[in-house]
């Protein structure tokens, strides 16, 4: 008895699969080549050629495949590309629109490579009229068709600065989108980008013309896309303040909360002090003593743990390398003005070098302490920032040398004053460390000096 034995079922499945990938694979590759052939002819060859070729011979098979399956809406849809691709748009529309005639109940694509062509050639009237006659079903195809088209309409408004109408396209994309039963995290999230960016430029246009309200209800919109977006939440404040403060003080405070670093600290206090004021002018005494304390106590937050770009300037003055050796030092000299009203009485620095955006070395220190206390319009003169290590450092890597300097008090709340290229210029400049004996240096030094030796008892002889 055989103990070896053949189960043909799972053989033949086996063989199966690996011909169905097979096919999957030469597929992939046909596809791909076919775009790869286009794709290169377009680069190494004239447009004039590279039309030829389409025309002559891509559109020309195309063609004898369409007389041949007359009834194959794909075949239209890749003419209407191919046609577009040269530049022939009315052959171009023609074929797409036969692929609307030909396409069967349920089948979508015709209609969406319709109107995305009516979109590229700015017929947004005829695009629009299509996208609206498309029948509104759960059909999973459909709705993802809907809500490309949308986008690709507000992404056509936007790059025309229609910005309104590119919101209004975006907001009916996110409606679409949001119909599936699982609609996409990523998809969802750059519509959402898309609401927000346009939303906040009509808020800045209105904002410049005077129409508070109605940038106020554009913030909102942004908001209701990114509920947690910073900058959104940051303009809502600041946009609400003359009208609304109540309630800019309540974005504020969360804002506050979030990073005191990124907010104007000043415009809290005073929307503080003017609901202090407004209460007091309304009788209500104990409110307006709670809003005079948090006032008071947002300034003592401030004085004491956080430092702002308005309240010091920072400026590298030079960026050198030392030498020692083989190896090198990275030196920066920089001055520190405090501009502000108020008296710093501790700040502290930390640099980090990075080469190809990786950390090479950080370093830290105190620049005031109890003991030097930085008055109004005082300044630190050119102080100096000298890493622990010398470092090897080949003359490519000195481009991709770059440096994060930070300012803070305490340090959790970090305020960035440079973060950039260590040489801004082709031209470093390298010295020689003081605390290393450079021996052709000093042998070139000792020459000299009994050169100028010999030269001097000469002249001494002579005058003798």
């Amino acid at each position: 008895m055989n103990k070896y034995k053949i189960n043909f079922f799972s053989y033949i499945t086996t063989i199966l699969w690996t011909i169905l990938g097979a096919c999957i694979f030469a597929g992939v590759i046909i596809y791909y080549a076919q775009y790869d052939v286009m794709n290169n002819a377009s680069l190494h060859y004239s447009e004039r050629v590279f039309n030829e070729y389409i025309k002559n011979t891509v559109i020309s098979q195309n063609e004898d495949l369409e007389a041949t399956y007359p009834n194959d809406y794909r075949i239209d849809i890749h003419l209407g590309y191919l046609y577009s691709v040269v530049k022939e748009f009315d052959k171009s529309e023609y074929y797409y629109k036969k692929a609307v005639e030909k396409a069967p109940a349920n089948i979508y694509k015709p209609f969406y490579s319709l109107a995305s062509f009516y979109i590229e050639r700015e017929r947004y009237k005829e695009a629009l009229n299509i996208m609206e006659n498309l029948p509104q079903k759960s059909n999973e195809s459909l709705i993802k068709y809907q809500a490309r088209l949308y986008c690709k309409l507000g992404d056509a408004y936007y790059n025309k600065s229609l910005y309104y109408k590119s919101l209004k396209e975006y907001e009916m994309a996110a409606y679409y989108w949001q119909k599936l039963y699982t609609p996409g995290i990523k998809y969802m999230n750059q519509i959402n980008d898309k609401i927000l960016r346009s939303a906040v430029l009509l808020a800045d246009i209105c904002v410049n013309s005077n129409r508070v309200d109605d940038a106020i209800q554009f913030l909102r919109r942004a908001e209701r896309v990114k509920p947690n977006d910073f900058s959104v939440r940051y303009k809502l404040a600041l946009t609400l303040a003359d009208t609304h403060p109540e309630e800019s003080c309540k974005y504020f405070k969360k804002l506050f909360k979030q990073d005191p670093t990124r907010i104007n600290y000043k415009a809290y206090y005073n929307i503080l002090m003017r609901l202090s004021d407004m209460c007091a002018s309304q009788g209500d005494t104990a409110k307006a003593k709670l809003y005079d304390f948090r006032a008071k106590e947002l300034l003592e937050n401030v004085y004491e743990n956080l430092i702002y770009l308005q309240d010091v300037d920072f400026r590298i003055t030079n960026a050198a390398l030392v030498k020692k050796g083989d190896k090198y030092k990275i030196i920066l000299k920089f001055k520190l003005q405090n501009i502000s009203n108020y008296i710093i009485q501790n700040l502290n620095i930390d640099v980090v070098y990075k080469l190809n955006n990786q950390v090479i070395e950080k370093y830290s220190r105190s620049l005031i302490d109890s003991s030097n206390h930085l008055l109004p319009g005082d300044y630190i003169g050119e102080s100096t920032i000298i890493p622990d290590t010398y470092r090897k450092y080949k003359q490519t890597d000195l481009p991709n040398l770059s440096v994060q300097i930070y300012l803070y008090k305490v340090k959790n709340r970090k305020l960035t004053v440079y973060n950039g290229p260590v040489f801004n210029n082709t031209k470093i400049k390298v010295e020689q460390s003081k605390n290393y004996l450079d021996c052709q240096s000093y042998i070139k030094f000792f020459a000299d000096q009994i050169l100028n030796f010999g030269q001097a008892f000469s002249s001494y002889k002579k005058s003798k």
